[in-house]
């Protein structure tokens, strides 16, 4: 699997998760290095979140609380997979 695709995995589950109801930092985190891919890491996480929320496909919107946008929504169709 190269790196694109890695990528590609922990964005659409962050965005999979914030699509379900808003979700603190500490809870995206847990589920998601909590997958069975080992590429998951905390680090990973940080660096997805943070091109995730610069790009306005999630938004803060209260401290450690995160929602996916409109933009998110369908930048979410499109990784589907």
């Amino acid at each position: 699997m190269n790196a694109n695709m890695k990528r590609d995995i922990l964005r659409r589950t962050v965005l999979e998760l914030l699509a379900q109801e808003p979700k603190h930092y500490t809870e995206l985190e847990k589920k998601l290095c909590g997958t069975c891919y080992e590429f998951a890491t905390p680090n990973t996480f940080r660096r997805q979140l943070k091109y995730l929320i610069d790009y306005c496909f999630i938004e803060r919107i209260s401290r450690g609380i995160y929602k996916i946008t409109t933009k998110g929504e369908k930048y979410l169709d499109l990784l589907q997979f």
